[in-house]
């Protein structure tokens, strides 16, 4: 089907974004010797920059492969993924600008720092740290099953193809850090709109506008709506992945290297135009349903084999190739954010409290080699043989039960850490066991009315933490935390924002 040009096309794009990654290192004039420079780009990111890296982060292969596949197997369901972008967004605008501005001052690079200075816990900082280390596993690995598809349609060796190619994403991380990426996802961004403009407007040419797609679907007699069983599971899906996004610990490292909190506030303006693709791709399932174009009913096919049918192989392969880019360079981000994690929350805390910068950055390079390799393993997990959407939502589920310990605490300051501790450990052994229940294969709990485990679990964890502090607070146990309620502002670091930062700090530095 593809002859040596288009092998070349796909080759030279793949090797493109390599090498830009690379180079990477020598942007800016890094000080790698300095952690926020190796692991957030030393905070100097701009609104473009941003955009780009959020985007090449968030929207990866796990939109291109599984949103079209969902939409092949279960309909209207899939569309949870454009829903809880609504619910992301305007969360992010007014949360995360808050705990920039605190993870700024006070120099922090991760989750687990912000958890330990506000609980005043190293112990809690581990326990959040070691969630967003676990729920980056199947998160990667959705990464590497994402490209599965890609490789059989061009006759590559799966497993072998997997190796090279996350390899190499180790590599460009551990050379240039977050910079690395950072490049990278500007040529993966430009290269999928250029993609998803094309193939929208040639199949609603081809089939004279969409309507005649969905007119077909109800000749055939086939259900693409929402299944009203799974009513409450899409609901609580949608709501659980929208406010746990933000909880993502590859999502704060794009974050924690923005220029200041200006930068994140545009970018939760611009980045919704993203979710486009999420309706697009949807259709592009509904298409491959309609036209019966995968004969071997596997539905993580139904984009290639859209590909396919419509396209010339020139255009097919450089499809492919943005495939395999929008995975390797959210890995890399991904793997990153995991190292961070390691290198910060477990590794100085608890094996090496001298540790200078450089050793954290050469921390932190060997645990990306490792968290590659890891989720290398967990693909050959019975996880990773479903629906692979599924790898992303169990994710979503385990981080959801950070949200007190990350978010509330920044907007309740007496809150305290046992019952922080104490409701997180109930919500993540309900978690884990409602997904055991289901063999790992889906995050929605038939037994529980198809509820998504993540928002059960969250019920459980806040019921569980009101409870505690309640005993905490009718026993007087004293506790004490890093960050003074002052300390927390909502500025837009113009001149009156910082005059009024400063009041705040001396005001806190009283108390």
């Amino acid at each position: 089907m593809f002859n040596e040009l288009d092998y070349a096309i796909f080759f030279t794009l793949i090797g493109l974004t390599i090498v830009v990654s690379f180079l990477g290192a020598k942007w800016r004039k890094a000080d790698f010797s300095k952690i926020s420079e190796w692991s957030i780009g030393g905070r100097k990111f701009g609104t473009i920059i941003v955009w780009f890296l959020m985007g090449g982060d968030i929207y990866t292969a796990y939109a291109l492969i599984s949103v079209p596949g969902g939409a092949y197997g279960m309909g209207g369901f899939i569309l949870y993924s454009a829903v809880y972008g609504s619910i992301s967004y305007p969360f992010l605008y007014y949360v995360a600008p808050r705990l920039y501005l605190i993870a700024k001052r006070k120099g922090m690079i991760t989750g687990g720092d912000y958890v330990k200075e506000r609980f005043n816990s190293p112990t809690l900082a581990l326990l959040i740290a070691l969630t967003g280390i676990i729920a980056m596993l199947p998160y990667i690995a959705l990464q590497i099953v994402g490209i599965k598809y890609v490789l059989v349609s061009m006759n590559f060796p799966v497993i072998e193809s997997y190796l090279i190619a996350f390899l190499i994403v180790a590599a460009f991380t551990i050379v240039a850090g977050l910079r690395g990426p950072a490049l990278g996802a500007i040529i993966k961004d430009v290269l999928l709109w250029g993609v998803i403009i094309t193939i929208t407007v040639v199949l609603f040419i081809n089939f004279s506008g969409f309507s005649a797609v969905f007119a077909h679907l109800d000749a055939m007699n086939k259900n693409y709506l929402i299944p009203n069983k799974l009513m409450l599971g899409y609901i609580t899906l949608a709501f659980g992945n929208g406010i746990a996004w933000l909880l993502f610990p590859n999502l704060l490292t794009g974050i924690f290297g923005s220029k200041d909190a200006k930068t994140i506030k545009k970018n939760s303006v611009f980045l919704p135009v993203y979710q486009v693709w999420m309706v697009i791709l949807a259709i592009i399932g509904l298409i491959a349903l309609s036209e019966n174009l995968i004969p071997s009913k596997v539905s993580s096919l139904a984009f290639p084999s859209v590909l396919n049918a419509y396209f010339p192989p020139t255009f097919v392969v450089i499809a492919f190739a943005a495939i395999i880019i929008g995975a390797m360079i959210p890995a890399a981000i991904q793997a990153l954010s995991a190292a961070n994690l390691i290198t910060r929350n477990i590794y100085l805390e608890y094996f090496n409290k001298s540790a200078n910068e450089k050793r954290q950055v050469l921390i932190g390079r060997i645990f990306v080699f490792v968290m590659i390799v890891a989720s290398l393993i967990f693909v050959l997990t019975p996880a990773a043989s479903g629906l692979i959407f599924y790898l992303l939502t169990m994710s979503y589920a385990w981080l959801l039960q950070t949200l007190p310990a990350i978010i509330i605490s920044m907007y309740w300051p007496k809150l305290d850490k046992y019952s922080v501790a104490t409701g997180w450990l109930f919500g993540i052994v309900f978690t884990t066991y409602g997904l055991f229940t289901v063999n790992f294969s889906s995050s929605l709990l038939p037994w529980l009315s198809y509820m998504y485990v993540g928002i059960a679990g969250l019920i459980i964890n806040l019921v569980v933490l009101l409870i505690v502090h309640a005993i905490v607070r009718l026993l007087r146990i004293k506790y004490t935390s890093g960050i003074k309620p002052a300390e927390f502002t909502d500025f837009d670091e113009s001149v009156v924002g910082l005059r009024e930062w400063r009041k705040n700090d001396l005001r806190a530095s009283k108390e």
